[in-house]
């Protein structure tokens, strides 16, 4: 039986107390809203149905966020990601301060609408104040945003008791992104900006990006690649932390194979270099391409400007080699395989197969 006491005027306070079951107490203003609690409590405990949401009710938002960038962010393997995210989260705690403040239990999809039309409509200021006829936040920002902001609760859900997540896509509508990427390089467009590489003053340029194109591994895959971990005999090599969105507490090592060109390119590389590093790399820790991701960025992007495609980004090689091997025939499980990706749905936004293949397929058909 509920106990129901006056405390002061407007506060009620109601305690439960069942044999089997946490107790439970909370404050009212009025005695009726403290009756209906108290039944609410004791028919979800008799009919088996009741969940402790005390945590949920004592926990703010901005407390979830503080948890996960503990036991979450900081323990992601990429410093790239690392940054992203608490730079992200970090700029919601300074500008959401109200919403940071509602405890969990009290947040509703409503909060995060409101919250998504908000962001839509802001200028980009980039530090400064902005124009009256400034650029606005991107919709991938935002749908980026939202995304994380449900990880966080997601990360403490069952902990608190919550019964949704208020942020579920189910409940609060992304905003429409079309960021998928269909940039394909001619024959000539690609030579071109290897030779613009070649022509770099930094050695190191063309066989990394020739390695990328190779591979298809990311940027910073390749930036981490020891040659403790590339075996040219057996024509393999172990990209050590790739991204893992799924499991970003957890270091994936994944193994990759090595074409005739790509073990040209590292066997030519390792040769090239001086005698002392050579010495340096007995142990096999040696970065194969020992710089900075700042100092590739700026080399690549002298390059493809040379080369007359400034569209081109450094990523596009990862979808440049995945629709080639399509191309050639490669089913979903070998793809997958090379590039490490773990969701179907992630491949395809790679795959952009060229007009020249579809329309060569069709011509092998049966007429």
């Amino acid at each position: 039986m509920a106990t129901i006491r006056e405390k002061a005027p407007y506060q009620w306070a109601v305690q439960i107390r069942r044999k089997g079951w946490p107790n439970q107490s909370a404050t009212f203003r009025t005695r009726k809203d403290a009756q209906a609690w108290a039944r609410k409590i004791e028919s979800d405990m008799d009919r088996g149905l009741f969940i402790d949401q005390s945590g949920a009710q004592h926990t703010t938002l901005a407390d979830l966020i503080a948890i996960y960038l503990k036991e979450v962010t900081d323990k992601r393997p990429g410093e790239d990601s690392r940054i992203a995210e608490r730079s992200r989260l970090e700029r919601f705690l300074r500008e959401e301060a109200a919403l940071c403040s509602y405890a969990v239990s009290n947040l509703t999809p409503e909060h995060f609408e409101d919250y998504r039309d908000r962001r839509l409509a802001q200028p980009v200021s980039r530090g400064k104040k902005p124009a009256k006829s400034a650029k606005t936040i991107a919709p991938g920002t935002v749908k980026r945003e939202l995304t994380l902001l449900k990880r966080v609760i997601d990360h403490r859900k069952r902990r608190l008791g919550l019964l949704i997540n208020p942020v579920n896509t189910e409940d609060v509508k992304r905003p429409a992104v079309n960021d998928e990427r269909d940039v394909r390089l001619t024959k000539d467009e690609l030579k071109r900006l290897l030779s613009a590489c070649e022509e770099s003053r930094v050695g190191w340029l063309r066989p990394f990006v020739e390695l990328a194109f190779e591979t298809g591994a990311r940027r910073g895959s390749l930036l981490r690649l020891r040659w403790c971990d590339v075996d040219l005999e057996g024509r393999a090599a172990l990209l050590r932390g790739i991204k893992n969105s799924r499991n970003p507490g957890i270091v994936i090592d994944h193994p990759i194979g090595l074409s005739p060109r790509a073990v040209d390119l590292l066997t030519a590389w390792r040769a090239a270099k001086s005698e002392d590093e050579a010495d340096r790399e007995e142990d096999g820790e040696e970065r194969v391409f020992p710089v900075s991701a700042n100092a590739l960025r700026l080399a690549f992007n002298r390059a493809r400007k040379r080369a007359g495609v400034a569209h081109f980004r450094f990523h596009d090689t990862r979808h440049e080699r995945t629709s080639n091997l399509f191309e050639a025939g490669w089913s979903l499980i070998q793809v997958m395989a090379q590039t490490g990706h773990k969701d179907p749905k992630s491949v395809k936004r790679y795959a952009n197969l060229s007009k020249e293949h579809l329309a060569d397929a069709l011509a092998q058909l049966p007429q």
